[in-house]
């Protein structure tokens, strides 16, 4: 398995939103929702940096419950 590396914003916008992501607000950070089957609802969120960490990667990956090669 690779190592996880920093992300551009663009980026990881681009594979949420290539998943079915939709972005809702953008405050402090931009807010991510996707509605599943049965009426569960995803959310996640993205900084608004030019350049996403790894930590907060490891939480888009936990939250957005996408594999993590998506992001490798």
């Amino acid at each position: 398995m690779a190592k996880l590396k920093a992300l551009k914003q663009k980026a990881v916008v681009k594979i949420l939103e290539s998943n079915g992501f939709l972005k809702t607000k953008s405050g402090k950070h931009f807010t991510f929702k996707k509605k599943l089957t049965g009426g569960r609802v995803l959310t996640t969120w993205v900084p608004h940096h030019t350049e996403v960490s790894v930590l907060v990667i490891g939480y888009i990956i936990k939250q957005s419950e996408k594999p993590r090669e998506e992001f490798e």
